[in-house]
C-alpha cells in the first residue's frame, strides 16, 4: 500500500469519527437549544457564501454543484443522497452518487429543461425512458477527486432512467448498489416497473453501468444494503411505516445479477404459561 493510499484510509478514518462527534454535538444541542458554538472549537464563523458555518482554523470544498456541465456533457442532476467513496488509481477517489429525482423534476435533470442532452445517450442504457420524450432522470453520477491536490478531474453520469434512487451500499467487490425508493409499475407512461436494485460500476472514465434490475433482490421501497464480505449476503431495509429487513442469499458471491433467495426477517415469540 503505497503513502497516498495510507493517508486516504487514515483520513477517511478520521473524517468518520470526525463526524460521529458532531452526530453527538448536535443530539446534544437539540437537548439544550441551539448556540452558535461547537464545543470545544470556539463560536462558529458565518460563511459568506451561505452554506456551512464552521469555527475558526476549519475549512470546506464544495466539489461540484447541481447544473454543473460534465465531463459527458450532460449536467449535474440534483438531489443527492446515499453515495460512496471507492479508492481509484494513482490515489485518486471515485464517488458514486445517487441523484433522488423523478420523472417530473426535469429542471434537476441530466439532459436540460427541454431534455436537449437526451442525444447524448444510448437509448438501450436508459432503464425506462417512458414515451421517449419524457424519460426516469434518477441514477447516479461519479465524480473522481485527487485528495493531493483537491481538484475534481472529472464527473459524469454512471446510470440513468431510473427512479428516486435514495440509498444503497457498497459492495466488497467495488461497486455501489443504488436503491430505488418507489413501488412505480408500468402503465400510465412507465414502460417498466420500477422499486428495484442496479448495480454501478465505480469507473474513473466516463461511460454508463449498464441499467440491469436486480429483481431477485426484491421490489420495495428500497432504504439501504449492507454485504457481508465473507458470504457475499446482502442486508436491505425497506422505507415505510411497515417496512421489513430483508436478506439477499445470491446463488454466487459476488454476483448479485446471478439471483438467489430473498428472506424477510421474522420475530417469533413463546407464549407464557
Amino acid at each position: 500500500m503505497n503513502r497516498n493510499r495510507r493517508n486516504f484510509l487514515r483520513d477517511s478514518a478520521l473524517a468518520t469519527v470526525g463526524f460521529v462527534g458532531l452526530s453527538k454535538f448536535a443530539d446534544r444541542a437539540a437537548a439544550q437549544g441551539y448556540r452558535s458554538e461547537a464545543t470545544g472549537y470556539g463560536p462558529l464563523i458565518p460563511d459568506p457564501e451561505g452554506i456551512l458555518d464552521l469555527p475558526e482554523g476549519f475549512t470546506y470544498q464544495a466539489l461540484s454543484r447541481t447544473g454543473d456541465r460534465m465531463e459527458d456533457g450532460l449536467r449535474l442532476p440534483g438531489k443527492p443522497d446515499g453515495m460512496a467513496a471507492f479508492e481509484g488509481e494513482n490515489g485518486e477517489v471515485v464517488l458514486v452518487r445517487n441523484h433522488e429525482l423523478s420523472h417530473t423534476q426535469v429542471l434537476e435533470g441530466p439532459y436540460g429543461g427541454q431534455r436537449e442532452g437526451m442525444d447524448r445517450v444510448a437509448a438501450a442504457d436508459i432503464y425506462d425512458p417512458r414515451d421517449g420524450r419524457d424519460p426516469h432522470i434518477g441514477g447516479t453520477t461519479n465524480l473522481v477527486w485527487d485528495p493531493v491536490s483537491g481538484a475534481v478531474r472529472r464527473q459524469f453520469l454512471s446510470l440513468t432512467g431510473t427512479a428516486r434512487n435514495c440509498a444503497g451500499g457498497p459492495t466488497p467487490w467495488k461497486t455501489w448498489i443504488t436503491c430505488e425508493e418507489t413501488m412505480e409499475r408500468a402503465g400510465d407512461g412507465n414502460q417498466k416497473d420500477h422499486g428495484y436494485n442496479f448495480e454501478v460500476a465505480a469507473n474513473a472514465q466516463p461511460g454508463l453501468s449498464r441499467p440491469i434490475p436486480l429483481k431477485a433482490m426484491g421490489r420495495f421501497n428500497h432504504e439501504a444494503v449492507a454485504v457481508d464480505p465473507k458470504t457475499s449476503i446482502v442486508y436491505q431495509t425497506e422505507d415505510r411505516h411497515d417496512g421489513l429487513i430483508y436478506r439477499f442469499i445470491p446463488n454466487q458471491k459476488g454476483k448479485l445479477a446471478a439471483g438467489g433467495k430473498l428472506q424477510a426477517l421474522v420475530l417469533r415469540t413463546k407464549e407464557r404459561a
